[in-house]
């Protein structure tokens, strides 16, 4: 690819970019039952193995199967783990980790579709504040619901790294893809990286 010059190039790209991202991630589940039966395994696992620290009985009380209150049709289902927390409020339940972190998730699920689809979610992970940071440093990973803005902008499928309004192409990634790398693919140094002068 040779680099390409003008917005308008650079819109193109996008269009790659969202149609690869959408392409190319697992977003067919055979429905919303059994793609909250494969999430609260995975959680029970993380549990047992020290990464999740949570109960089984407190697993279940956070993840809820429900009908979509963003999609008020019927078919449409939401799986919720903990509340939804943009003011990344602590007190807010939601998932801990062995390692500080901490997180919640949504998912919209269409089952009037064949297979059943996944049409959205956000999953947003909070890494421990260190002292001189004013601001939870977060992560959240997004797959807008059809018709959203951001689809006319080609950012339906992004992530934004520690700040709402900046928006990244995010990497193709499942739910489930999502919630193992939450899990089990995030590493917290002890010390933050010295500064190269």
């Amino acid at each position: 690819m040779t680099c390409l010059s003008y917005k308008n190039s650079w819109e193109e790209i996008c269009i790659k970019v969202q149609e690869l991202a959408l392409n190319n991630t697992q977003l067919n589940v055979k429905s919303a039952n059994s793609l909250y039966g494969e999430i609260l395994n995975c959680l029970q696992i993380a549990s047992d193995d020290g990464i999740l620290l949570a109960k089984q009985h407190e697993i279940r009380k956070l993840v809820q199967k429900s009908k979509s209150s963003a999609i008020k049709k019927n078919g449409y289902y939401a799986i919720l783990g903990g509340k939804k927390n943009q003011k990344r409020d602590p007190n807010i339940p939601h998932f801990k980790l062995h390692n500080g972190c901490w997180f919640d998730f949504t998912i919209t699920i269409d089952e009037t579709s064949k297979p059943s689809q996944i049409i959205g979610f956000d999953f947003e992970i909070r890494f421990p504040k260190r002292e001189d940071e004013v601001a939870v440093p977060f992560l959240r990973i997004d797959l807008n619901l059809p018709e959203h803005n951001n689809e006319l902008k080609n950012l339906r499928f992004h992530l934004h790294p520690s700040n709402d309004v900046i928006m990244i192409h995010s990497p193709p990634m499942s739910p489930l893809e999502i919630l193992h790398m939450f899990l089990y693919g995030i590493k917290i140094a002890e010390k933050p990286r010295a500064t190269r002068s």
